[in-house]
């Protein structure tokens, strides 16, 4: 008698977050940006290791801030859009090459400084006050479980 082999198709996870994008109205130094967030909020956001994509020519890296919040249960998580160092591994010979020494983490939202996200799967980050004429209003983006930003993100959490 054959045995026949039965697969479960599971489903595939078509979730999705939904980040803020920050944009700074001025450029200041992030240190200076976080001792305001930590002087107008209860809770205060930490550096924490820094976020690392490895590429054929470079290795990028991406600060990363973090911060609970008591009152709500949330963890909140600030990321810079742009590197904020790159190694160099090797020499680039290819005269149209795509990796630069500069890496954003969302190629079509350059302008964006950095990237929150919050541990709660529905993202409230009206809780979260900003200082006045340095930083624009929090703009809501959707990141879907596709994209490579999603798989990122999950990972570092």
């Amino acid at each position: 008698m054959k045995i026949k082999k039965q697969f479960l198709k599971l489903e595939e996870d078509h979730t999705e977050i939904v980040i803020g994008l920050i944009r700074l109205i001025k450029t200041i130094p992030e240190h200076e940006l976080f001792f305001m967030l930590n002087q107008l909020n209860d809770f205060n956001f930490k550096r924490i290791g820094d976020i690392k994509i490895e590429g054929e020519h470079y290795d990028h890296f991406f600060s990363r801030y973090q911060a609970y919040d008591r009152f709500t249960r949330n963890c909140y998580h600030f990321i810079s859009n742009k590197s904020i160092t790159s190694v160099q591994k090797k020499v680039q010979n290819e005269l149209f090459s795509d990796e630069s020494n500069i890496k954003f983490l969302l190629n079509l939202h350059q302008d964006v400084d950095y990237l929150l996200t919050n541990s709660d799967m529905f993202a409230d980050f009206s809780l979260i006050l900003l200082p006045e004429n340095f930083v624009f209003q929090i703009q809501e983006y959707p990141l879907s479980s596709e994209e490579e930003l999603y798989q990122l993100i999950q990972y570092y959490e």
